[in-house]
């Protein structure tokens, strides 16, 4: 496992790891760190071997600091969505695997965002939390419309006006992550957890994934009318599913 631009990338069964390996700066998102995240996840979204994709760190004192500030100067910011490049956020949301981020120390603004870009967050029980875009002055784009979506807004409000670091109690608490974990218990709980999500249908994750993502702004009566493919109701896994729980074994799944 070699680092690339700041990245390692690992398998492990049907779980493919993707580990922020910057420790020297906290992992901030270099401009070549976001690159190679945004390339890492376009490909996994079509890797026939990957069930699940881990988003964590190799260091213990961050997962992420967010921005790289002393790259990023005055004179280098730009209105987001509107370069050639595509939002490192955005490529993370929309990888159609199940993805998991497993957090360890700091989680700080652009880090945060790139968590809550995760389907679930787990987080170490030394976690800690912070949006600080309102004390530097930027606009926290990504965050600022996820963050309503996973906390109650009189939550979200807080957490960006005041931009004061909260620890993983709170964090599970208001449900912005999952579970919280011994430090030492992380990446194993967490390979775990993945691992049984690998084993669920694979058409079926795929459509929980599509379903929740296109239908959570909408009113129940169109959400349910969403088709947004391939469906599970007809397909072989289905039959797969039935007979295997009739029979007592594990199924086996085709993806058909």
């Amino acid at each position: 496992m070699t680092s690339v631009d700041g990245l390692k990338v690992e398998r492990n069964g049907p779980v493919t790891w993707v580990r922020l390996d910057r420790p020297d700066r906290l992992n901030a998102l270099s401009t070549s760190l976001q690159r190679r995240i945004v390339e890492t996840f376009t490909e996994l979204d079509s890797d026939a071997e990957t069930c699940v994709v881990v988003l964590g760190t190799t260091s213990a004192r961050a997962f992420c600091a967010g921005a790289d500030l002393k790259e990023n100067g005055a004179d280098r910011w730009v209105d987001p969505m509107r370069t050639p490049q595509r939002n490192v956020y955005e490529a993370v949301f929309e990888c159609r695997k199940p993805t998991l981020a497993a957090l360890r120390g700091w989680v700080v603004g652009g880090g945060m965002e790139l968590a809550m870009a995760c389907d679930m967050r787990i987080a170490a029980e030394d976690t800690r939390f912070r949006m600080p875009e309102g004390r530097v002055g930027l606009g926290a784009n990504f965050g600022s419309q996820m963050l309503p979506r996973l906390v109650p807004w009189a939550h979200a409000f807080d957490i960006l006006y005041r931009a004061e670091t909260f620890d993983a109690t709170r964090a599970e608490r208001i449900g912005l992550v999952s579970q919280v974990v011994a430090a030492e218990e992380m990446e194993p709980h967490v390979q775990a957890v993945a691992e049984t999500i690998a084993s669920r249908a694979p058409l079926s994750l795929r459509r929980f994934k599509a379903m929740v993502q296109h239908g959570s702004t909408l009113p129940v009566a169109t959400a349910v009318r969403l088709d947004p493919g391939p469906s599970p109701y007809l397909s072989r896994d289905r039959a797969e599913g039935a007979e295997a729980f009739s029979e007592k074994r594990a199924p086996v799944w085709s993806g058909q």
